[in-house]
């Protein structure tokens, strides 16, 4: 629950989390079919404290965000098992992304002192990294 009265709504707040993975709000609203195109920044300016069912539907379809993770804040944004993937949006969201958990990994390896931790989390990256070129290597293929 947000502590504040001045806070966004937490659903609104993964609504806006989710809009910053698109080039604009603008494509982020297309993209959702949602014709109200300042509805990013109605919630960031709370102008909308609580976005309706058809507006949450509408992002879950349109972005392919995990419903879930949307209502309740619970599990990763999108889904592991989700299998629809349009190329053209969802790969920008994919990229933008793994760039932001970069720059956490990052900001997290200044900040740490445990070197076990830091160590255990280059050791993950670095996986994802061969899995990546792996599945690179067997498109070019």
């Amino acid at each position: 629950m947000p502590s504040k009265k001045s806070e966004i709504n937490e659903i609104a707040s993964r609504i806006i989390a989710v809009s910053a993975l698109y080039p604009s709000n603008r494509e982020f609203l297309d993209k959702c079919g949602i014709t109200n195109h300042s509805l990013i920044t109605d919630l960031k300016k709370k102008r909308i404290k609580n976005p309706g069912a058809d507006i949450l539907a509408k992002v879950v379809r349109g972005s392919g965000c995990s419903g879930s993770w949307l209502l309740t804040g619970l599990g990763g944004m999108f889904d592991k098992d989700a299998d629809y993937v349009e190329e053209a949006g969802v790969s920008y969201v994919m990229i933008k992304g793994a760039i932001n958990l970069i720059e956490e990994f990052e900001k997290r390896i200044e900040e740490a002192d445990d070197a076990e931790l830091t160590n255990d989390l280059e050791v993950k990256l670095g996986k994802l990294l061969v899995r990546i070129l792996e599945r690179r290597g067997d498109k070019i293929n």
